[in-house]
């Protein structure tokens, strides 16, 4: 990926890393919206005010709607914490879902071989726990709802963070683009109790969704397993902010890296490949 940074303030040096702030997914946005009763109020205005004294304010922007928490500040494509499950417990919509939930909490060994294994996320286990199907796309008929507080949700789930990648390009030769080379997270889940299941990274495929929509790509299949599409993306930002005709924008910044070479050049070094090479070449130590 080729990120062009001209008249956007941004500059960066040698050994300096990419923060690429990624949204979730649409299908993991759906999902969770469903199993917590919001898909119809999903555009809905709300306001979110912090009852901690030790916490200056909200940590994102408000008013702000029930899908654009969902998508943009939360982490709820990370794999479901355990302490979390003894909160959700209570509002479980049926003894068994609450069961399942209380029985995750408390054992170890079973929150690893289900949860921790399985990769699974809050929607999803939310699904799973009611009885619901969580292969097929998430539904408000599919998908039971539970009662859960919103603001146990976004108290109990970390913000989203930046993904980062270091810089493949020189910014002596490429002062104005950023390059990233990055390999795309996606696999199969294996050794849960549940059925293997397609794993995709979300800062990864964020940038491959992006690299389709510049390059008036379609999503490809992935092999296993079979016609799994990669997910989707909501790139185009809130309201079309992020485009511009066939111009696509991303939230990036630059972070400082003290990995540099030393000032005296005739100070003696190893020189090793740390991360993604994007060249390949002959290497003496």
């Amino acid at each position: 990926m080729e990120f062009d940074i001209e008249g956007s303030g941004i500059t960066y040096q040698h050994g300096d890393h990419v923060g690429v702030w990624p949204s979730n997914p649409d299908v993991e946005v759906e999902r969770l919206l469903c199993a917590l009763g919001l898909s119809e109020k999903r555009d809905t205005v709300i306001g979110i005010e912090s009852l901690d004294p030790a916490l200056a304010k909200v940590p994102f922007p408000v008013p702000t709607t029930y899908a654009t928490v969902l998508r943009h500040y939360i982490d709820i494509s990370a794999v479901a914490g355990r302490q979390i499950l003894g909160v959700l417990a209570k509002f479980g919509p049926n003894p068994e879902a609450e069961a399942y939930l209380r029985n995750l909490n408390t054992h170890k060994e079973e929150y690893h071989a289900v949860v921790t294994e399985g990769c699974l996320k809050l929607g999803e286990l939310l699904q799973l726990a009611a009885g619901n199907d969580n292969k097929t796309a998430p539904t408000p008929e599919n998908t039971t709802a539970w009662m859960i507080p919103f603001d146990i949700i976004v108290s109990s789930i970390p913000r989203l963070q930046p993904r980062y990648y270091s810089i493949s390009s020189s910014p002596k030769l490429n002062p104005n683009s950023i390059h990233v080379t990055c390999v795309v997270l996606k696999y199969e889940s294996a050794g849960s109790r549940i059925p293997p299941r397609a794993i995709f990274g979300i800062g990864s495929n964020f940038l491959l969704n992006l690299k389709y929509a510049a390059n008036d790509e379609t999503a490809s299949l992935i092999s296993e397993p079979a016609s799994t599409l990669s997910p989707a993306y909501a790139i185009e930002g809130p309201r079309g902010a992020h485009r511009d005709g066939s111009i696509y924008k991303a939230p990036i910044h630059v972070r400082r890296s003290t990995f540099r070479l030393p000032t005296n050049p005739k100070s003696p070094i190893i020189m090793i490949g740390p991360g993604t090479v994007r060249y390949s070449a002959r290497c003496y130590i």
